[in-house]
């Protein structure tokens, strides 16, 4: 598992655990997301090298709502 901070469209932050982390395009199911709701399609991944006392990095992926139907 790893700790991954979502960043989504309101600017809300919500720090999960994954499996691994999503690559752009990718569905992610949240179970208690009540921000945008189960299904979140990734947009963008950023990857921050550990500063401070933490040598673990960060992943930040920003998400937006999955959009039922064709566009």
């Amino acid at each position: 598992m790893i700790n991954v901070i979502i960043s989504h469209p309101n600017g809300q932050r919500q720090e999960v655990l994954l499996a691994g982390v999503p690559r752009k395009g990718e569905h992610v199911r949240l179970s208690r997301s009540e921000v945008s709701g189960p299904s979140l399609v990734v947009e963008h991944i950023l990857w921050v090298e550990g500063y401070g006392n933490s040598r673990e990095p960060s992943v930040v992926i920003a998400v937006r709502p999955h959009a039922e139907g064709p566009p």
